[in-house]
């Protein structure tokens, strides 16, 4: 059995690891090729072309790079139609999972199935987009229970598997540790860092007896370096050295997206921010029908983990916030039992999310 399976950001690489490691140990004979990172490359998956192409985040941004993704789409639609797949799973990055996978429905009269993991998050913006989803594809796997509906009534067969992260990491002691996540692509690292340059030298100074860390990836390592030159930082890129900074840290400031659920299964007090052009900030604003950024904020519906985004994300609002969670015992523990709690309803499902999909493989 030929398996493509498309994963185009950091988050996505993850997920798409643990089902292959699954699905290998099911069945040795398979074979996976597509789009991955370098922790699905570690599998033997045959990576069509280097996932640090897909370093473009938001509206404006990605307008200015229209003819590379479509350059882009067309080569990957191209080697997937030479492989001749049984199977096409797309995991997160709904956009270009839609364009590609719109592309190939051609592929159904080869008996070619379409799976989706991660839903798009239609009940945030644009719900047009759970039917569109549901005329393309024969699956989807969700990761939260809520968001099936938008699907199910499109007569999509939709199935709630939970996110992979609380399945396999403990929560650690935690040590003098603050760290900083300014986000998975180039763009969107280097809108959040040069924001956050002056409250990282700021931190590192009035809290002298803390190590200060910087999580991010080999293909912006230097350009954070750049950055961050002369200020005293750890910047960390592997995926394992980053996991045990992360769970082990007293208090994290990171970029709005997953990382914010990694920071809820390891219960690390937090605040998030983000910054981007001004174009997608302005459609954000117009359209996004949510009030709240963190997942665990839109699910309790209000604000456990303060968010500074667009004008509030500024030096003087992150400083005094990162004083009052390094000091404010008791605003910690209420962000660490609202994190808790939310950890225990993501358990509601008890079997592995890579272990649910598999079965619907083999």
């Amino acid at each position: 059995m030929k398996i493509a399976i498309i994963a185009t950001e950091a988050s996505a690489d993850f997920l798409g690891l643990k089902l292959i490691n699954v699905l290998q140990k099911r069945n040795k004979k398979l074979k996976f090729f597509g789009i991955g990172g370098p922790l699905m490359e570690s599998t033997g998956f045959d990576s069509f072309i280097s996932i640090n192409n897909f370093n473009t985040i938001g509206i404006a941004e990605v307008f200015f790079r229209i003819p590379k993704f479509l350059r882009i789409l067309k080569e990957i639609e191209n080697k997937i139609r030479l492989e001749s797949p049984d199977l096409i799973i797309t995991i997160d990055s709904p956009s270009f999972s839609y364009r590609l996978v719109n592309k190939l429905q051609d592929l159904r009269k080869e008996n070619v199935k379409f799976f989706h993991y991660v839903a798009p998050t239609v009940w945030a913006w644009k719900k047009y987009r759970a039917k569109l989803f549901s005329q393309l594809y024969d699956k989807l796997f969700t990761l939260f229970k809520f968001e099936n509906k938008y699907f199910i009534e499109h007569n999509l067969e939709t199935h709630f598997v939970g996110h992979q992260i609380f399945f396999d990491k403990k929560v650690l002691k935690k040590k003098k540790i603050i760290t900083f996540l300014p986000g998975s692509r180039n763009i969107e690292i280097k809108n959040n860092l040069l924001r956050l340059k002056s409250v990282i030298s700021h931190t590192s100074k009035a809290y002298s007896d803390y190590s200060i860390y910087i999580l991010t990836f080999d293909h912006s390592k230097s350009m954070v370096k750049n950055i961050l030159k002369n200020i005293n930082v750890k910047i960390i890129t592997n995926f394992d050295e980053k996991q045990n900074i992360l769970s082990k840290s007293f208090l994290a400031i990171a970029a709005s997206g997953s990382i914010s659920l990694e920071l809820c299964k390891y219960q690390v007090p937090s605040i998030i921010v983000y910054n981007t052009h001004i174009i997608t900030r302005t459609l954000i604003k117009l359209f996004v029908n949510v009030k709240y950024a963190s997942i665990i904020n839109i699910h309790f519906k209000k604000e456990i983990i303060p968010e500074y985004l667009f004008e509030k994300f500024t030096y003087n609002n992150l400083i005094k916030e990162i004083s009052i969670l390094v000091k404010n015992q008791k605003k910690r523990k209420k962000q660490i039992e609202f994190m808790n709690n939310f950890s225990n309803h993501m358990l509601l499902k008890k079997k592995n999310p890579a272990e649910i999909i598999s079965d619907h493989i083999i």
